[in-house]
């Protein structure tokens, strides 16, 4: 059984490795502390059998009542169990109840397995943003409306 909760500082070393493994950039742990001090609600992590098996970060702006994704990742091993779908739904649960009308994010063109999970949650494309990550690749900008 998996079950979805805030991050806490102690899930810090676990988000990091899932992150190392899952993700093309290097993100520095202050970068996940970070994100915990800026709204701690949309930084949930899936446990399964007590161990930190996925995260989802990201934050909200009340200002044009948008929220948007920073980063989605389910260890390798536990992929295809619908841990991502449970984070996912669950953000989208927290930005709509604060009112949010849009939850945007950006993927890699590349990475044809995120954007059909996107598309397949009614995300939208929505642009392409030239040399958006570290190695120069662009982004392509996804939004759901809510």
């Amino acid at each position: 059984m998996v079950y979805i909760r805030n991050f806490q500082r102690g899930d810090l070393e676990a988000v990091q490795k899932i992150a190392d493994l899952s993700l093309k950039e290097n993100y520095s742990s202050e970068l996940f502390l970070t994100i915990h001090r800026s709204w701690n609600g949309s930084f949930l992590v899936a446990v399964k059998d007590e161990k930190v098996v996925g995260f989802i970060s990201g934050l909200n702006n009340p200002k044009d009542s948008s929220s948007r994704i920073l980063m989605l990742s389910v260890h390798p091993a536990y992929r295809r169990q619908g841990i991502g779908s449970s984070l996912l739904n669950t953000f989208v649960q927290r930005c709509s109840k604060l009112g949010s009308s849009q939850i945007y994010l950006e993927v890699r063109p590349s990475n044809r397995y995120a954007l059909e999970f996107y598309e397949k949650r009614g995300f939208e494309r929505a642009d392409v943003i030239e040399d958006f990550y570290t190695n120069g690749e662009s982004g392509i900008k996804m939004i759901r409306y809510l």
